[in-house]
């Protein structure tokens, strides 16, 4: 094994410099989002449509555009797209990564488990008692690859990312195929 499969994430990312502090106020920002995001109506009719789009599609998750403009809270200005994904229960979502966007993202409904670089973990759902922001919330680097494995039930994510809803792109990590999630 090379020194860098050897490394944690952590290691890796301090070892390629891919760190990107961000403070608690940031985390603490996004999670009163999507605190008002998951309250509104839109959001739930929103999350069923994806789910019945879900139940005929052939792909691992499907996926909507927030309307950020929507909320009253102070997005940081990194922040430039909001999302929702449907993830296809028992099916794991495809290994990929993001080359142009830091995603931040959190779990709002159902369980499941997460692989970000190499470390696999148990999700914490957004509004478990007790937690730290630091639990609930995953903040993924451009360029890391990642893959979460719904289980028993639909997975629900909301998703910030760095870039303009039309510009984000996806990569696959086994094939190296490209898309936009727009477009």
């Amino acid at each position: 094994m090379g020194k860098l499969e050897s490394l944690s994430m952590i290691d890796f990312e301090v070892f390629t410099g891919r760190v990107k502090i961000m403070n608690a106020d940031y985390l603490q920002n996004l999670n009163d989002t999507v605190e008002q995001i998951v309250r509104q109506k839109t959001f739930s009719e929103i999350v069923e449509g994806l789910k019945k789009e879900l139940s005929y599609s052939e792909e691992p998750f499907v996926w909507s555009v927030l309307d950020l403009d929507s909320v009253n809270c102070a997005l940081p200005e990194r922040i430039k797209s909001g999302w929702v994904f449907v993830l296809k229960r028992d099916v794991p979502s495809g290994r990929h990564y993001h080359p142009n966007s830091v995603q931040h993202m959190v779990m709002v409904e159902g369980r499941g488990e997460s692989c970000v670089g190499n470390a696999r973990k148990e999700m914490v759902r957004y509004g478990t008692p007790g937690q730290p922001l630091e639990s609930l919330w995953y903040v993924i680097n451009e360029g890391v690859p990642h893959e979460f494995f719904p289980e028993e039930a639909e997975m629900v994510v909301v998703s910030f990312h760095t870039c303009e809803a039309r510009e984000l792109e996806e990569v696959a990590c086994g094939s190296g195929a490209e898309r936009l999630y727009l477009g």
